[in-house]
């Protein structure tokens, strides 16, 4: 894991238990001074011990302000290994001043670090995989660390010798979007879904957008939208539904709308025809890609199309889209598909790895998510329940779903400047 400047910081047993004894022992010094002062009458001397205080007591919060985060963390992480019996203590009897005591001696505690990322939102726990069954057992604790944590696991990440857990460090915001300035400005090829999260379009291309009646899917759909065409994309956009809200949104905002049968076989054929022309362009040069002027087809909802075209069109049209995410890349033309349920028939497995983001919007089944995210990722969940909350999966960007929260937009809003 790339870590720039940031370092991690060890977490150890009774970590900050030096803190404690420095506060407690500096309070009681105080209090010994000034009650010395008072025996001896030196009452003029009161003021400066009070002064050297007040300046010993700001040093202390400045430095247990510093390690806070850290001090809250690795207490949580001693609690958690503990009463997982994930460390090995024994107790010595040692001779102090006052007679026998316990001493505790840990035998083994397992190799734990943290760093946090404000500028991501993330805050990682590290644990070396020393080969001990005690650090063997932390691979499946994703779930039970986020809810002590009380947020959620954003990555989980392997390398050689260590496992890192990714967890959010702030609940996302949502972003509210009353006209075109309020939507968040990031890089050329990016859409900003909130503080947090964006989409590159161009490096992680093609997406898959599922969610059921009331999900938010649609608000997202025109929002996608409205970002690619104002970074000068042409933006295609098939409904075989022939919803009157979106044909009004796609007219107005400048793409392009068709929902009949023929229609819709006819632009996806010369979709395909012009990414196939692109493809020869670049092979006479002899490059493998060129900055065309991007083109995305989006197509909402595959099972709709399937019950009134004819069989031949619909497999036809189903072909030529499976060929454009595939092979579209390059050459700058991108396939958008929106679906209410991720369903085999309609999106094969193959297909749906090479859409780069997958969107699911709402609470779905455990089938659906493996549907959309794959086999690995079937027992992921959507803890939030607002209209507008999902998850997301962005190739190369994601290790893992994470919670997703979509732009919150008045009505009109993104017809208005």
């Amino acid at each position: 894991m790339k870590n720039g400047k940031e370092k991690w910081r060890r977490l150890r047993s009774k970590q900050f238990a030096w803190l404690y004894t420095m506060i407690f022992s500096f309070g009681i010094a105080i209090l010994m001074l000034i009650a010395l002062c008072l025996v001896l009458h030196k009452s003029n001397h009161i003021t400066e011990i009070v002064i050297i205080g007040i300046i010993g007591a700001l040093c202390i919060a400045f430095v247990y302000g510093k390690l806070k985060t850290t001090k809250e963390i690795s207490k949580q992480m001693e609690t958690f290994i503990r009463r997982n019996g994930l460390c090995q203590p024994n107790y010595a009897i040692k001779q102090g001043i006052f007679g026998e005591r316990s001493i505790e001696v840990m035998d083994y505690y397992p190799i734990v670090e943290y760093l946090k990322k404000k500028h991501k939102n993330v805050f990682y726990i590290r644990i070396r995989m020393d080969g001990s069954r005690y650090a063997e057992q932390f691979r499946d604790l994703e779930r039970p660390l986020a809810n002590m944590f009380c947020t959620i696991c954003t990555e989980k990440i392997e390398e050689r010798g260590f496992l890192t857990y990714g967890f959010e460090l702030q609940p996302q915001k949502q972003v509210k979007i009353q006209s075109c300035k309020d939507i968040p400005q990031v890089g050329k090829n990016e859409i900003s879904f909130s503080r947090d999260m964006a989409w590159n379009w161009k490096k992680c291309p093609h997406f898959l957008l599922v969610g059921n009646t009331g999900s938010g899917k649609t608000q997202l759909a025109q929002y996608i939208i409205s970002c690619l065409i104002k970074r000068g994309i042409r933006v295609i956009y098939c409904d075989p539904k022939n919803d009157y809200e979106m044909r009004h949104f796609a007219e107005n905002c400048g793409a392009m709308y068709v929902s009949e049968e023929k229609e819709i076989a006819t632009t996806v054929r010369e979709t395909e025809e012009e990414m196939r022309k692109r493809g020869k362009e670049l092979d006479n040069i002899g490059i493998r890609e060129s900055d065309f002027r991007p083109l995305y087809l989006i197509f909402d909802e595959m099972i709709a199309f399937s019950k009134i075209a004819e069989k031949k069109t619909y497999e036809e049209t189903e072909k030529r889209i499976a060929s454009i995410v595939v092979m579209g890349r390059s050459k700058r033309v991108y396939a958008g598909l929106i679906l209410q349920r991720p369903d085999i028939a309609f999106i094969e497995g193959a297909i749906r790895d090479n859409l780069g983001c997958r969107i699911c919007m709402g609470q779905m089944s455990e089938t659906a998510y493996k549907m959309a995210f794959g086999s690995d990722f079937a027992d992921v969940k959507n803890l939030r329940c607002e209209i507008g909350s999902g998850l997301i999966y962005r190739q190369g960007v994601d290790t893992k779903p994470r919670e997703f929260l979509a732009p919150f937009i008045e009505k009109g809003a993104l017809s208005r400047e």
